[in-house]
């Protein structure tokens, strides 16, 4: 029997199996697809590699202002697609390699429990003392007509089309369906974006969803709040969606729709009430060490559906192996910063200014406008908003704008060490830095 049983090799479960691994514990690890799951194979690692490219494209689109002429300009989307899947598998090599070299027991296979402590796969019975259930998300849908048509795409979907939109509908402004509709509008095409809530990136702070909006339109980006599609149609070979809106419906032609409608627990063929494994619609309840309700058996990653972010899969992997261990950590689960790769970068971590109640927090600002490294790279697009508490210490931060994905870690590190905005403002950062914005806030 093994120390530990993990069912999915996505971010959660293979950080696991090599955490677990290296503290000592014999490990097996099971995965019905590819290792990497949707993060590596259809998610964070693929749409990272076409938002590279999309940045670049904008860098070129904008080189006239520093005295760079770019006369003629195509893309090789073949090459594209090429360069996307070799970054993919050359990612899994590196994966494959570690799980052998720690002498991780790979199993190719869908699970379901046998008990507690058991599961069959391809009719073989696996045991281990503990079991990690990290099966992921999976997408959700939405009921309209013609949603059967070939048109209709999952971003899995998206990502493996030999030939990219030309008119595109993304239904669902959040995360995913925001990357999607400025990668794919970088690549050239027509891009509508809907959602039935009323603003866009409805998890991220009052004024960067709505700076992001209105940059987001500035870049041509048609935008429709508090919307719901109703149907696509086929009409003399082409397509057609339609969707309702406060102003009324709306028509456009499409040769692509993606559903961006946000995603839900994965518990695949595991047969959880089998063994009475509480689940409820939104995924598997856990408590702090990521337990179920039963105590051999945790849940990490997105089945939990905490935050369904693979960073906080992979250290749901961590505090479940030290709990395992009984090994104390310091990590914590409130402050789990976030990136959306849109253009401009946003990123936030701990309390929106949604949150909290009038008069028991103050806001600090600053443009990147005003940064002196943002105005030299031509990118001042935005801001940052720091927010404190009655004690002065630093409780939330939020990102539009240049350098957004490293900016977040600092400011991760001082809400979680207690800094006030003073210490903040006293420790000195290099100049010129994108990263004075920070102190420039505290001015």
């Amino acid at each position: 029997m093994n120390d530990v049983l993990i069912i999915g090799a996505g971010p959660g479960g293979f950080d696991a199996a090599i955490y677990a691994a290296k503290n000592g514990l014999s490990v097996t690890l099971i995965e019905a697809g590819n290792v990497g799951g949707t993060c590596l194979n259809w998610g964070c690692i693929p749409t990272k590699v076409l938002y590279q490219n999309a940045k670049l494209l904008h860098q070129v689109h904008h080189a006239d202002s520093f005295g760079i002429h770019v006369d003629r300009l195509t893309i090789d989307t073949n090459m594209v697609k090429k360069r996307k899947e070799k970054i993919v598998e050359d990612q899994i090599k590196n994966i494959h390699t570690s799980l052998k070299r720690l002498g991780i027991q790979l199993i190719e296979g869908k699970a379901q429990f046998i008990d507690t402590q058991t599961v069959v796969v391809n009719g073989k019975h696996y045991q281990g003392k503990q079991i990690l259930i990290a099966t992921g998300s999976k997408p959700k849908t939405i009921t309209f007509a013609g949603a059967d048509l070939p048109i209709i795409k999952d971003s899995k979907d998206l990502l493996e089309l030999t030939e990219f939109p030309k008119q595109l509908l993304v239904v669902g402004a959040g995360v995913i369906g925001c990357e999607m509709a400025q990668i794919f509008q970088a690549f050239g095409a027509d891009v509508t974006l809907i959602d039935f809530q009323e603003e866009i990136l409805m998890t991220e702070d009052k004024e960067i969803r709505k700076r992001a909006r209105n940059l987001f339109k500035r870049s041509g980006l048609s935008i429709y709040t508090n919307a719901s599609l109703k149907e696509v149609v086929k009409d003399n070979g082409n397509y057609q969606a339609r969707f309702e809106t406060p102003k009324g419906t709306e028509t456009i032609n499409v040769d692509t729709v993606l559903m961006a409608v946000g995603r839900g627990p994965n518990l695949g063929d595991l047969d959880t009430e089998m063994i009475g494994l509480t689940t409820l619609e939104g995924g598997i309840p856990v408590n702090q060490n990521k337990q179920t309700n039963i105590a051999n058996i945790y849940a990490i990653g997105d089945v939990n559906n905490e935050f369904l972010l693979a960073h906080k899969a992979s250290y749901d992997g961590y505090r479940a192996i030290n709990h395992i261990l009984g090994k104390p950590d310091s990590i914590r689960f409130d402050l789990v910063p976030s990136v959306i790769f849109s253009t401009p970068l946003i990123a936030s971590v701990g309390m929106r200014e949604d949150d909290l109640n009038e008069g028991e927090y103050t806001v600090h600002k600053a443009l990147f406008k005003a940064n002196a490294k943002a105005v030299a790279m031509d990118d001042t697009d935005g801001f940052i908003k720091l927010i404190a508490n009655r004690q002065g210490q630093l409780i939330g931060a939020h990102i539009i704008g240049n350098s957004a994905d490293t900016l977040i870690h600092e400011l991760t590190s001082m809400i979680q060490n207690g800094c006030t905005t003073q210490e903040i403002h006293d420790m000195i950062h290099a100049h010129p830095t994108v990263s004075e914005v920070i102190h420039d806030a505290l001015r």
